[in-house]
């Protein structure tokens, strides 16, 4: 899917729901992923439940960012990859 078709669908779910239930579908997800990487932590999870999980979260992000402004998540993520790398070097 391209980012302009994952925009348009952002945009119609929140439309759909409304921000503060995606709001709060956002904290959701986070507490499942954190949940599932903590049972990864005892061994009591699969890589692929870990992977669902950060998919979930990964959306759902998307879909915060495509409110609050996507030109500048994607600038400010940019610029916090290129200080992790200069991190690295």
């Amino acid at each position: 899917m391209s980012e302009k078709d994952r925009l348009k669908l952002y945009e119609t779910a929140i439309s759909k729901w409304g921000i503060e239930a995606q709001v709060f579908m956002v904290m959701e997800e986070t507490g499942e992923m954190l949940n599932a990487l903590a049972k990864a932590n005892r061994g009591r999870v699969t890589s692929e439940e870990i992977i669902t999980e950060l998919a979930d979260v990964s959306i759902m992000m998307e879909q915060m960012a495509s409110y609050f402004g996507w030109d500048e998540f994607t600038k400010e993520k940019q610029r916090k990859l290129e200080r992790l790398g200069g991190r690295l070097r």
